[in-house]
């Protein structure tokens, strides 16, 4: 097996995903970000949204050399499409209702502009879109994440990757038809409240 890649917005379960699966595969979390931090792979701090920028063509050169000296790894970031389509085996995007993103983010005590931008990616499937431009579509699988326990959520992963069920690769879930109008005016109205 290659490298297992988890992508989306934060609060979508990713980490806690993770760690479930290495627990059970054996196989090393790499957590983009926190990989790129220790190993010094930043370009520079934006205060604005309190998040290093990342340089992305070491960060990638470096993860290759570890993956390739110390086997597959679960790999994890909402931008997972740096990471070349070689090394993995697919990559699960994990969705989550954007009324519970707000609900999960708020609680974390994120500040309100923060929560829109990543509900707005949410609801508009941003980490989908870019993995699948640069990774393909029949290596994207969406996940909704929204309600599920931790072991519902790898159990479906484990089903899919051992064929034990069909999937639907690329964009399936669309939350502009999905939520009902109610649902959706509340994020669209928090989104442009707080975004800028």
């Amino acid at each position: 097996m290659k490298s297992i890649g988890i992508s989306g917005v934060p609060g979508t379960g990713k980490s806690s995903l993770a760690k479930k699966l290495s627990e059970e595969l054996g196989l090393e979390v790499i957590e983009l970000s926190d990989f790129a931090i220790r190993n010094n792979l930043i370009i520079s701090y934006d205060r604005d949204r309190d998040s290093y920028i990342i340089d992305e063509e070491r960060l990638v050169k470096a993860v290759e050399e570890y993956i390739r000296s110390r086997g597959p790894a679960i790999i994890v970031s909402h931008y997972i499409e740096i990471i070349p389509r070689d090394l993995l085996e697919a990559v699960f995007v994990l969705r989550r209702n954007p009324v519970e993103l707000i609900k999960l983010l708020e609680a974390r005590g994120w500040s309100k502009k923060k929560v829109a931008e990543n509900v707005e990616a949410e609801l508009l499937g941003v980490c989908t879109a870019n993995a699948i431009e640069e990774l393909g579509e029949d290596m994207v699988i969406e996940i909704d994440a929204t309600s599920k326990s931790l072991d519902e959520l790898a159990l479906e992963v484990f089903s899919i990757l051992f064929g034990e069920k069909p999937t639907y690769y690329g964009a399936s879930i669309d939350w502009l038809e999905r939520l009902d109008n109610e649902s959706l005016a509340y994020v669209i109205n928090y989104i442009e409240l707080y975004k800028e």
